[in-house]
């Protein structure tokens, strides 16, 4: 098995996987270290005897960890939580695929802040378990779940929940996973949303004198909620000015 882990999420996966006793041949952490979980996965791992080698994303890049993965032959790859595309021969090392943690309903917001996404586009949330290709989160899927939405969500409401879910549904499925018992289901994207990372900062920029359905505009500002990352915006005589929304159903 190898493992690509990054925050929470990979946290989370790391330690569950230490505590079923599975063998972990590679473990690699993201250099950028995002939530700062890189020494806590470590910390897990130094009394673990059933691990190999340990590295960061940038080691990825070296041709003689390449070969040891090769050479080593492992039946699964994991990306928990990992944000860097996978491209060339190292796609096809493991025999069953590189398993992917999506905070999705795929094909619904594939690509770049679903959590936002699923708000403004009022599109299905979720998570989803897929096999990756060569497309951005358009591989087979093998497991998925909705999350329920209601109007008092954030943006970062829903991340949070969609990483709980994520890890939730790893849990629940693992073990049919590793025998590969659960059949895959190929996307139809055409069905599907994609979105980059720019999409979402213009998106955000209200446009003072413009007219917005109240729904619509409640929808971009909400979504944007996520203390401590940037709210939605507008311009005012040169002046820049951050807008957040809180929104409580009121018990009549």
């Amino acid at each position: 098995m190898i493992i690509l882990a990054s925050d929470y999420v990979g946290f989370q996966v790391v330690q569950y996987l230490i505590e079923r006793n599975e063998r972990i041949d590679f473990l690699i952490l993201d250099i950028v270290d995002r939530g700062g979980y890189n020494q806590p996965i470590q910390e897990l791992c130094q009394s673990y005897a059933n691990i190999g080698t340990i590295g960061k994303s940038i080691d990825l890049q070296n041709q003689e960890l390449i070969t040891q993965i090769i050479n080593a032959k492992p039946r699964i790859g994991i990306l928990a939580w990992w944000s860097y595309l996978l491209k060339g021969p190292i796609l096809e090392i493991p025999t069953l695929g590189w398993l992917n943690f999506h905070p999705s309903y795929l094909p619904f917001n594939r690509g770049k802040h679903p959590n936002f996404w699923c708000l403004v586009d009022e599109t299905p949330a979720g998570a989803t378990l897929h096999y990756i290709d060569e497309g951005i989160d358009t591989g087979d899927i093998v497991a998925q779940k909705r999350l329920e939405k209601s109007w008092e969500d954030t943006g970062g409401s829903i991340y949070q929940r969609s990483c709980e879910l994520v890890i939730e549904l790893f849990k629940k499925t693992y073990e049919q996973i590793i025998a590969d018992q659960l059949p895959r289901r190929e996307q139809d994207n055409r069905l599907g949303t994609f979105h980059t990372s720019n999409q979402m900062d213009k998106k955000c920029q209200i446009d003072i004198n413009a007219s917005y359905k109240a729904r619509d505009l409640l929808n971009i500002l909400r979504a944007r909620t996520f203390p401590p990352y940037p709210t939605a915006y507008f311009y005012e005589n040169g002046k820049k000015y951050a807008v957040e929304i809180v929104i409580k159903e009121i018990q009549e």
